[in-house]
């Protein structure tokens, strides 16, 4: 009953403070990638530069922003020779939508001019830029929350030793927050492998068959890969209807549409979960509940934190006495994170300190 309570009151907190809470999980995310990121791109630097954090810091920041920028201007390219090909894009909508009324023998003409002067733009204009100051509302409060949470993170540590009542307290909790980071950038490392094995092969059959702009398609793979689902269908949907629309014939179409959904679907229901299962040792089934529970809670920012989200529970639930039941249910065959030594230290903790509550 007492646990039913817990549950039902931290929906309900979830729920209420969603635009508080919401860009705030969006923040500590993108925090938590860049900190991953910038620690893989810190292990390339000569050894003898690492000894200097500023050095390293600098080294990652530059090599974060050289990717980015990179992406941006391939992106750039694609992004032009999709505006030079319109017109032959807006013919064949034109036939295509030809053929969708004589096949349905409606005697009104239907075209692509037609189409758009028939919207309010108006309207759509005054709701992009609707959407577009509140998109940079969000966008700062997040920039701003990241900014705090690197701040926080160099006393961390410090305020972990404070909170302990004893050594082993001390010790365990340092425990919890190491698995934790630990779990997490496995989480992360995971869905970032999972995406860009995605987007490669994507990107290879885009280009072998000829697709417009095939390393804009590549890079929209790889980011709506983080997206349970939606990315799944995104990936298929869009690659294909692109070639369908430049064209005209079935043989490119279906050639783009049973390879990318082939490379989707394998990546999203067989390696992803696989990959989740090994480094994380989390039920594919616990995954699949998270990701739409957390999709029908927060939306898209849902879906994608829901994972880190479990990992957290499993590490936390798996130091707790009380607490491991939880854990062993979560995890996929039984095991927890450090189990060699994780019930010595739980036990140490409790007797300096007491029984510990959930």
């Amino acid at each position: 009953m007492r646990a039913t309570v817990t549950v039902a009151a931290f929906t309900w907190l979830l729920i209420t403070a969603e635009g508080v809470l919401r860009p705030f999980a969006t923040a500590l995310l993108l925090a938590l990638i860049l900190s991953a990121s910038s620690e893989r791109l810190v292990r390339l630097v000569p050894s003898r530069w690492r000894r200097g954090k500023t050095v390293a810091r600098l080294v990652s920041v530059l090599g974060i922003g050289a990717i980015v920028l990179g992406v941006a201007l391939l992106v750039v390219e694609a992004v032009g020779q999709l505006r030079a090909n319109v017109d032959v894009y807006a013919a064949n909508l034109n036939f295509l939508l030809s053929e969708v009324q004589s096949r349905t023998g409606s005697e009104q003409e239907i075209t692509v001019i037609g189409l758009v002067r028939q919207m309010d733009l108006r309207a759509m204009a005054l709701g992009f830029a609707a959407s577009t100051a509140a998109f940079g509302s969000v966008f700062f409060v997040v920039v701003l929350y990241v900014v705090f949470i690197f701040s926080e993170a160099r006393v961390f540590k410090s305020k972990l030793s404070a909170l302990a009542n004893s050594p082993a307290d001390e010790a365990h909790l340092h425990s919890i927050a190491r698995d934790i980071k630990r779990g997490i950038d496995d989480v992360l490392g995971v869905q970032v492998l999972v995406g860009i094995l995605q987007a490669v092969p994507t990107f290879i059959v885009l280009t072998l068959v000829g697709v417009d702009a095939a390393v804009l398609w590549a890079v929209l793979v790889f980011f709506f890969s983080f997206i349970p689902t939606i990315g799944t269908a995104f990936g298929i949907a869009v690659p294909s209807l692109m070639t369908l629309l430049q064209f005209m014939t079935l043989q490119p179409f279906l050639i783009v549409l049973i390879l990318t959904g082939a490379v989707q679907l394998y990546g999203t229901n067989i390696l992803l979960p696989r990959l989740m299962s090994r480094s994380l040792n989390v039920s594919s089934l616990a995954v699949l509940f998270a990701v739409f529970a957390g999709g029908a809670l927060w939306g898209i920012i849902g879906a994608i934190i829901a994972v880190p989200v479990l990992t957290i529970a499993l590490i936390v639930c798996a130091k707790i006495k009380r607490l491991r039941p939880v854990a062993v249910l979560i995890s996929a065959d039984g095991s927890l994170p450090g189990d060699g030594n994780s019930s010595a230290t739980v036990s140490a903790a409790e007797s300096a300190s007491g029984p510990t509550e959930p």
